[in-house]
């Protein structure tokens, strides 16, 4: 370490503070790629690497002092107008937070920073002096030629108005803190407990409303409701993140694998601003790259073939992602090959996933389905085979295990679509309880279109099942108590509770015995020991001490 002093004590703060300036490093070469000229980009990629130089040299860690302080060089040379910016050098620099990220991971995990001198990459920085230096000299040849070239300068309206607000940003002086994940998982631990003792006041209020009501209880039960809503509410948004924190290095990433792949490809993103929960930032960051890789290695072809089909030689992905009914959307798009249905079925069959009887039968959407199947890979069985066969399913089952789901659509050269429905939040949720016979299980509302009383004229019979039509719609009906195998009702109810929910543009008809309440609902997982149907999500303890299953609408339609 540093001349003998300990400076272990400073560590985690190192790290934190070295993560965020790694993250302006990124956002900065990414800016400076569409927008070469930017000036205050410039100095602000020279800050951030002259911080990183000086925090390395204070911890004692010179490799990485070393480092930083060559790209500091560069930097500089740029910001006094000596170089300008070029496509070797954004190169040079993407390697360079590559090399700066590693030392930082290494010293996250053993406080070391670990043994690579990166002397190759500081060769390449500073012969970046000697072609800047061809490069004038050319200059001034040509600037002797009678010839007039008129450049035109292109500036990007989006990232002007990025920048504007980043300096805007810096201008006010933020009152922050830093806390640590673990002690907000712990407050948010405790905020489940007091949701659950909450429910048991309001199980028991309800129970005593059987006698004369008491009036003080009643305002008690209230303010205890109001309080624990609020509180809950305001973890909540100290837990929520942008996601962008999860998709801003994909760029970067997308930049070096169309690189090795040989091909053009163009990154398109939107919606980092949503907002999610820390915990389902955390894990979805390798599902979306699974996607996004997908698509750069089997979805956007290799350039001769794009001509052929009269595409533009550059391929394009879109990462889309916004807010929908309490959930978080997630499209990942490409113009690329798309799904053809009958390879589909074709090398279903030939790894005897399928009958080819079966897949004589099957419809488009469950042809669809097998694309997230263990072992399936559209590679042909016996040839090279770039994936493995656990992509689409590994990124599925992450997805299915926050909580969310996974659909795919697309078209034979056009391109496809993959879409996430992921829940804002893991641990906590606003749900209705209903009673299907003997039991209670809870439906989050954020699923919910309405609740009717339908009755047996209301209900039409068709090819494909039971049918109701409500507010111009055709809705299936789904009889809860088959589904969940349980006995019949031994006299038919003349009038039917349905509720009605949705999944994106998807309705179904929930057909329950009773209506229960509305009330928040603190979500435990039923653990791997227990065999769930995919139906079920998880349990929620109600104020009785009994639990509800929470019933996956998701699975359901």
């Amino acid at each position: 370490m540093n001349g003998g002093m300990d400076t272990s004590q400073y560590l985690e703060t190192f790290v934190k503070e070295t993560r965020e300036h790694l993250q302006n490093f990124h956002e900065c070469i990414v800016a400076l790629e569409k927008e070469p000229g930017n000036k205050s980009t410039i100095s602000e990629l020279f800050r951030t690497t002259h911080s990183l130089k000086g925090m390395a040299g204070t911890m004692g860690f010179l490799r990485m002092q070393h480092l930083a302080g060559s790209i500091e060089d560069v930097c500089q040379e740029v910001r006094a107008g000596s170089m300008k910016v070029t496509g070797r050098m954004i190169d040079a620099l993407f390697e360079g937070l590559d090399a700066l990220e590693e030392y930082s991971e290494n010293i996250k995990r053993t406080s070391k920073e670990g043994t690579e001198e990166n002397e190759a990459l500081i060769k390449k920085l500073r012969a970046l002096f000697a072609e800047q230096a061809d490069r004038k000299n050319t200059e001034k040849m040509t600037a002797a030629l009678p010839v007039k070239v008129k450049l035109k300068e292109v500036k990007s309206g989006a990232f002007l108005k990025q920048k504007k607000a980043a300096s805007a940003k810096n201008s006010v002086t933020a009152s922050t803190v830093s806390v640590d994940i673990e002690k907000l998982d712990e407050l948010m631990n405790q905020v489940s407990e007091l949701i659950l003792i909450k429910n048991k006041f309001v199980s028991m209020y309800i129970e005593e409303r059987k006698e004369p009501e008491n009036q003080s209880l009643r305002d008690g039960i209230e303010y205890l409701e109001n309080i624990t809503a609020n509180l809950h509410e305001s973890i909540m948004q100290v837990r929520m993140v942008p996601i962008e924190s999860v998709v801003n290095k994909f760029p970067c990433m997308m930049r070096n694998l169309a690189r090795k792949l040989g091909k053009r490809i163009e990154l398109y993103t939107s919606g980092g601003d949503t907002k999610i929960d820390r915990t389902i930032a955390d894990q979805i960051r390798a599902p979306l790259w699974h996607l996004l890789s997908n698509a750069a290695k089997h979805g956007i072809e290799k350039k001769e073939i794009r001509w052929q089909r009269g595409k533009q030689e550059k391929g394009i992905i879109c990462l889309n992602i916004y807010q929908e009914d309490g959930n978080v959307i997630i499209h990942v798009r490409d113009d690329g090959n798309g799904i053809d249905v009958c390879n589909v079925k074709k090398n279903a069959a030939a790894r005897s996933m399928i009958t080819p009887a079966q897949a004589d039968n099957m419809s488009e959407e469950e042809t669809m389905q097998i694309l997230f199947e263990k072992g399936f890979s559209m590679a042909e069985k016996g040839g090279d085979a770039s994936g493995n066969g656990f992509g689409l399913y590994a990124a599925r089952s992450a997805v299915e295990a926050l909580g969310g789901d996974m659909e795919v659509s697309g078209m034979p050269l056009k391109g496809s679509v993959f879409t996430i429905r992921l829940p804002i939040a893991l641990t906590i949720m606003r749900a209705v309880l209903v009673g299907i016979r003997q039991e209670k299980y809870a439906i989050a509302i954020s699923s919910i279109l309405t609740i009717e009383d339908m009755e047996e004229d209301d209900i039409h019979f068709t090819e494909t099942g039971e049918m109701i039509y409500l507010r111009g719609m055709e809705i299936p009906l789904l009889h809860m108590d088959k589904i969940l195998d349980l006995p019949p009702l031994q006299k038919e109810k003349k009038r039917q509770k349905v509720v009605v929910v949705k999944k994106g543009d998807k309705y179904a008809g929930l057909i329950v015995d009773d209506l229960i309440r509305q009330q928040e609902i603190v979500i435990k997982p039923l653990g791997r020991f227990i065999k769930a149907d995919k139906i079920i999500s998880g349990a929620a303890v109600l104020g009785d001490g009994k639990a509800a299953l929470i019933l996956d609408i998701n699975a359901l339609i």
